[in-house]
């Protein structure tokens, strides 16, 4: 099972994802989380030129050729494939400006048979939620993003509607994605991914019944041949 958990540096992506993780671990699922930052960073690291990034404050650093966002999805999808052989299921985070745009570098049908929760915050709140975790940081996901500039030049873009209304048709997702507002109260943030969790639990659920009747059907008639 793969569950995509997108929107912007600062929506709550990480946060979904720990919740998300935590709750199907507590129904047996063996889980495993791929973040494109992990893998952007390492980029980073072994550009010792700075001909792709460059540095900034707060160990963080700019994409400076922001080709290297759609080409690291690439990556990303390897490594998840690989951890499935492993485990149960994964959640795949990334904030991107054009969904659109770089949910086409994944195979179709990758896609196809995944979840996927998409979170919404517009980016001023965004980029004070990332300012608040640099200054206190609580988790290893608590890092930088671009700089400001660099943050509302490239995450102007709204990606609601696209997600809400356009992606389930255009990939011809099995499910529909599933959008929170992340601008309240996080108790209720909390209440929201208790319920998306369980609403794919059943769908699991669904799944596995409807992949055991055919079987069934197929074995009841040789029965009764028999018979």
């Amino acid at each position: 099972m793969k569950i995509f958990v997108l929107g912007r540096p600062g929506s709550g992506k990480s946060t979904a994802a720990r919740k998300v993780n935590y709750l199907l671990g507590q129904y047996g699922w063996s889980v495993r989380h791929v973040n494109d930052y992990e893998i952007l960073y390492e980029m980073f690291l072994a550009d010792t030129q700075h001909l792709r990034f460059r540095p900034t404050e707060h160990n963080g650093f700019d994409a400076i050729d922001l080709a290297v966002m759609d080409n690291v999805l690439e990556e990303v999808e390897k490594r998840a494939r690989n951890n499935l052989l492993e485990v149960n299921a994964v959640t795949i985070e990334f904030a991107r400006n054009d969904y659109r745009k770089a949910l086409k570098q994944f195979t179709p049908a990758f896609l196809k048979s995944a979840y996927f929760l998409f979170l919404d915050a517009d980016i001023e709140t965004c980029l004070r939620r990332v300012h608040e975790r640099v200054e206190r940081p609580n988790s290893i996901d608590d890092h930088p993003s671009f700089s400001d500039d660099i943050f509302r030049q490239y995450y102007n873009r709204e990606n609601r509607e696209y997600m809400a209304h356009c992606l389930q048709r255009e990939v011809g997702l099995c499910q529909k994605v599933k959008v929170i507002n992340n601008t309240g109260a996080f108790g209720n943030f909390l209440s929201h991914l208790e319920q998306y969790v369980n609403e794919i639990l059943k769908e699991e659920a669904y799944r596995q019944k409807r992949q055991v009747a055919p079987q069934k059907r197929q074995v009841l008639p040789q029965l009764m041949y028999k018979k």
